[in-house]
Order: structure tokens, then sequence, then C-alpha cells
């Protein structure tokens, strides 16, 4: 048995066929590329490989250029005690970089199904020439060592996210980030998380300004959701009240570009439009001045992350709250979320798919892109903020409005509210 990664570790395995036409076209200078030419790009949680025969057909019949992929099982008993990560890549033909998250420590306090003994991480897998590295995120709001055993699912490790540059005969090199974001914190925790995303991505635009962040990102705390402890532990489970954590992050994460400013003022108003209006008014390099010493802001958000929490480019092509992507089926149905984001920095997306609609092969669905390279030359010029904006309104009208499920959110957050009040008077009683 080879060795098992340690959490951090990064592990490669390269299936790929090495034939003429492959050398030819890894070799081929990316300036010669086709302006029409085309790339599918899949993101997945699979869910720890629960179904690994039905995963790896699904792949087959996708068959994406690029496939982003969380909680993939090396060795652990829940999932057969087999290297679903080799097995993946043997069976696609596919190069893949593997970054272990956790080791799954086995215990009697675990469930049969979530027995470990094993590996847990995130995987990026090409047909392409790929580079891998391992980010290390500064926030963690989830200290798995030490209250892994409370949700009894010891584990030793954290969270990482995967970065790789592909390569491919379609364009220049594709930054890509493979990420999975903590669950039981709140939004404070996650975007804290995620903001480390930006900070990397942003530092690399000049290098490489195509750029996609595909993942899981967990963005759950709303509907009945909200009245968890577990889930939402900070105060935006009810200041968020009225709309889906994914539309929250939308507005007031992904609508801050870093054009607009040092600091994300979104986030330091707590997502209040008035507040966000006379916080504008303000100088704001009097406020990181003031403010340089403090860790945390009012908004709750630290002062780094507010200014790490930039979006340099990226859109998501899917709706906020139609195209759900987990839905547990307890609690009336109501423990649902668009979990799973595709976000693009200079690409136009040509098509797009979400399947896996039965939840057989995963308790998530899939979302795939086929994308095609921006002009080189426009990015250049300064017109990427110009044309980040009309893909916002453009993917928001096409994909906008609420339904049935939109309104179940809002009024259930409405009678959740009232619980939690009610809940907080008894206890003073």
């Amino acid at each position: 048995m080879e060795a098992l990664p340690s959490p951090g570790e990064l592990l490669t395995y390269d299936f790929r066929p090495l034939n003429q036409d492959f050398l030819t076209y890894n070799n081929e200078p990316s300036s010669s590329f086709n302006n029409n030419s085309t790339l599918k790009v899949l993101q997945w949680n699979v869910e720890r490989n629960y179904r690994s025969e039905l995963i790896i057909s699904t792949f087959k019949s996708l068959d994406p250029d690029i496939a982003i992929i969380q909680e993939i099982d090396i060795n652990c008993k829940r999932s057969s005690s087999k290297n679903h990560f080799k097995e993946i890549a043997e069976e696609l033909g596919w190069k893949g970089g593997f970054v272990c998250e956790f080791f799954e420590m086995e215990s009697n306090m675990r469930k049969e199904r979530d027995q470990g003994g094993g590996v847990h991480g995130n995987a990026i897998f090409t047909k392409h020439d790929i580079a891998f590295r391992v980010l290390d995120h500064k926030y963690h709001p989830m200290d798995w060592e030490k209250d892994g055993e409370k949700l009894r699912e010891p584990r030793k490790g954290k969270r990482y996210s995967l970065v790789a540059e592909v390569k491919t005969p379609a364009g220049p090199p594709i930054l890509c980030y493979c990420v999975h974001l903590e669950v039981f914190c709140g939004i404070i925790g996650r975007i804290s998380q995620f903001s480390d995303i930006f900070l990397d991505s942003a530092s690399n635009i000049k290098t490489h300004p195509y750029q996609i962040i595909f993942g899981d990102l967990n963005t759950i705390g709303h509907s009945i959701v909200r009245l968890s402890p577990k889930y939402c532990q900070d105060r935006y489970r009810i200041l968020s009240l009225g709309t889906t954590e994914p539309e929250w992050w939308n507005t007031n994460l992904f609508g801050w570009h870093t054009e607009d400013g040092e600091i994300n003022l979104k986030l330091r108003s707590g997502g209040s439009k008035i507040l966000e209006t006379l916080l504008s008014l303000r100088n704001n390099n009097d406020y990181l001045e003031e403010k340089e010493l403090s860790r945390v802001t009012s908004s709750g958000f630290p002062l780094d992350v507010l200014k790490s929490a930039r979006n340099p480019g990226f859109y998501d092509p899917w709706s906020r709250t139609n195209d759900i992507t987990f839905h547990y089926q307890e609690y009336f149905g109501l423990f649902k979320a668009k979990l799973d984001w595709t976000l693009l920095r200079g690409f136009e997306v040509i098509n797009k798919w979400i399947g896996n609609h039965d939840y057989k092969a995963s308790d998530h669905k899939y979302l795939m892109v086929e994308i095609k390279f921006d002009d080189l030359q426009s990015m250049l010029n300064g017109k990427d903020k110009e044309i980040w904006e009309k893909r916002r309104v453009y993917w928001e009208k096409k994909t906008g409005g609420h339904n049935g499920f939109g309104r179940i959110v809002k009024l259930t957050t409405f009678v959740g509210i009232i619980s939690i009040v009610l809940t907080m008077r008894s206890m003073r009683k």
C-alpha cells in the first residue's frame, strides 16, 4: 500500500496517454490559439466516492477538459478502502493533483457510513498539461482536531485549497482554484476563509489574467438552517434575513470589485445599503490608518478580510435561488441551497449543464460550463471591469427572479426570527 499523504500535502498521478498528438498540442505556443476554441470545465462534490462506479461513468459521459472535484476519499473504510483519486485518474486517462485536508481517524464513535482509516481531500484533473500548488488558509473557523469528536467525526487536519496552472491548446495558461469551505461556522467564517482565495487571485492577475474559482462554498446559512447553532454561528443568521446566503454573497462579496475601493464597504456595512452609502462618504484611507491595529471591525469581519475580500473580476452564470445543488430531504425539504459555484474571470460562457438531479451519484449536483477565452487585448486595455459588470447584469437577468423556494425562504426566515426571539426570552426567565 502506498503511503498516505499528510494534511496539506500534495499527491499527483499522471495517466495521460503519451502519444505524438498529445505531445504536439501541449507544446503548441499559447499565442497561436484559435479564438473559437472552447473548454468544458466541471465542478462537483462527489460525497466521499460512496457511488464510485456511477461517479466515474458520469465523468466519462461528460468528458470535461478540466474537472474540479471535492470530497475524494483515499483508503477510507466508508468508501471500500480504495484509492479513489488514483482510480479516477487511471480510468479517465487524466493527470490529477490531490490536496489532503484530513486524516479521517478510525473510531467507534463514527457511524459505519462515516468510518475513516484513510485520508480525505480535493482534486483537480485534466487531460492537458498542469502544475499544482497548495494554498493554506489564514482563517479556519472550525478546529477539527479539537471539536471533530463533538460531530462524531474525529479528524486531524484543516481546510486547504488546491491551485493549478493548466495549459491547453485553446488559449493562454489558466489559473484554477479548487475550494471547499467550512460548513460548521457562519457567513463571517466562510467569507473570511474565501478572502484568502481572492487575495491570491489578485496577486496573480498580471501573469494569469484567465482564472477560474470552482468549488463547494457551503453557502447554506438561510431558511430553516438559521435556527441551527451548528451551521449558523454568527450575527448574519439574523442580519441576512430576507435573502439566501448565496444571494448575500453575490451582493456583498462578489458585487464589490477591486477597483471600487481599498476595502469592501458592502461587507463593512454588514450588507446595509444605507450604511454603505454613509461609509462611502468617508475617506477610507483614514479608516484604514485608524483601524490598522484592530483585528475585528464593527461588521464582525477582520480588517484584513475587508481588504482582501474584493472581487478581481469573477462572475457566476448560475441562479442563486433556482439552481439548487444540495437538498437534504429532512426538515420539510427546506434544508437546501446553491452550495456549488463556477466563478470565471476572462471567459465567456457558451453553454452550461447541471446534472445528477436525482442525487444518486452524490449528495451534490454537478455544474459544468463550456467557456471561451476573452480577447486578451480588451482585458489589457482596462475593459475587464466593464466586461465583468455587463456579465453580472446579463446572467442576473437570464437566471434571476425567485421561484417558489425563494418565497418560502423569506417566509421561513420570518418564522425563524420569531422563534429565535421567543427562545431568547424563555432563556432569560
